[in-house]
């Protein structure tokens, strides 16, 4: 199964954050991502950038904001109910 992690974002260089793999996290030499709210990526850059933003756009993202939204509405609080933004930071 997975593996699930809190990390902080480091600021490399002017414009860039960095997040630290786990050690335990098989990878290879590069890693290729998607991101948009949420970050998508293969360690070992066996999946395309195009495929892999691909699946992102058309599977994650819109399954996670449904599975959000019905789980912050069973939880019944208010504060939880806040529509989620798509801000990039």
């Amino acid at each position: 199964m997975g593996i699930k992690d809190k990390r902080s974002n480091i600021r490399y260089g002017k414009y860039s954050k960095v997040i630290v793999l786990p050690a335990t996290l098989v990878t290879g030499k590069e890693s290729t991502l998607a991101a948009n709210r949420l970050l998508l990526v293969d360690p070992r850059a066996e999946i395309s950038e195009d495929d892999l933003l691909e699946f992102f756009e058309t599977v994650v993202e819109p399954q996670f904001w449904l599975w959000l939204l019905k789980k912050r509405n069973q939880a019944g609080d208010n504060a939880l109910n806040a529509k989620p933004t798509l801000e990039v930071q």
